[in-house]
């Protein structure tokens, strides 16, 4: 009982903003959500390099933190009055354990029954993953970026501004979470949904009065953890390889090339082999020599490949 209570109680923090908050709260909560809705269609355009959408993505998080951290000084406020402050160790370990596996469950939940339904999952969704040894590096960033970031804008300053409006963290944090959805709609219906669920489970420590220290903790885990690879449990490959087909659904490996190089080449040694007139029985012992060689050669490149 006692821990369902600590999950239901409404502890979310509170701030009473002036005109210049409310005027940026307006802003995430109406413009940047429609902003995000005017963008092209993915499936219209070249997907530009991942490290290039990584740098991207790091700077528009950090205009959206900065602006955040401007207004909040603006109103005169604190940030532990929009839920920046520290908490025992046992609370931020508990709290970011429970809300990352939280997260990455309800996202796998998600992603199937998204699948099972056929609603779209964007391309770009499986395009950002990162595939190699600095993309994923690069990916570090943007979800430690992301983590501190969208926390303290959408579930910090946002949730404390509607909470103080609407009286309730818990809507507070549903109105919060809708914006948050919208913002991820790039990513298809699916990710629309996913972000606006896990938005809500990431703000479950703050509303609680744990903080959001927790919160930006779980949001860089649970990021860091699909990124680095866990992003291939969540759909069937199937649907992943029909929706995003890239290098590693559609690639042909270098020994397969190599292999195939060698047998146009012994094909077309063997013809030119048997378009020469015979010259008597050497020649034709000739012949069969070459074709013997070619045969050989073939029968190697077989074995490379398949050997490694």
């Amino acid at each position: 009982m006692a821990l369902v209570e600590l999950f239901l109680r409404d502890l979310a923090p509170t701030a009473a903003f002036g005109w210049p908050g409310r005027l940026f709260v307006f802003v995430l909560l109406v413009v940047v959500p429609f902003l995000t809705l005017l963008q092209p269609d993915e499936r219209q355009i070249e997907l530009p390099p991942r490290l290039t959408l990584y740098a991207s993505a790091v700077v528009g998080i950090w205009f959206l933190a900065a602006v955040t951290i401007v207004v909040v000084v603006v109103e005169d406020a604190t940030f532990s009055d929009i839920g920046l402050h520290l908490t025992g160790a046992g609370s931020f370990f508990g709290w970011t354990a429970a809300v990352t596996v939280g997260t990455l469950a309800g996202n796998f939940v998600i992603s199937q029954t998204a699948a099972r339904l056929g609603l779209r999952e964007s391309r770009l969704t499986y395009h950002l993953m990162p595939r190699a040894g600095r993309e994923r590096l690069a990916f570090l960033g943007v979800s430690a970026s992301a983590g501190f970031g969208e926390e303290l804008t959408y579930h910090g300053f946002l949730l404390a501004g509607l909470a103080a409006w609407l009286g309730s963290g818990w809507w507070a944090a549903a109105v919060a979470n809708l914006a948050f959805g919208i913002l991820h709609g790039y990513q298809g219906p699916a990710g629309a949904i996913r972000a606006f669920v896990m938005g809500y489970v990431l703000c479950l420590p703050v509303v609680a009065g744990a903080g959001l220290w927790p919160a930006v903790a779980a949001h860089f885990l649970v990021n860091a953890v699909l990124g680095f690879g866990m992003w291939r449990w969540m759909v069937p490959v199937a649907r992943r390889s029909a929706e995003a087909p890239d290098e590693f659904e559609r690639r042909v490996t270098d020994d397969q090339r190599r292999l195939a190089g060698r047998q146009e080449h012994g094909v077309t040694a063997n013809r030119r082999a048997r378009s020469r007139p015979a010259a008597g029985g050497d020649g034709r012992a000739a012949v069969r020599k070459r074709e013997a060689g070619s045969t050989v050669r073939l029968h190697a490149g077989a074995i490379h490949s398949y050997g490694g």
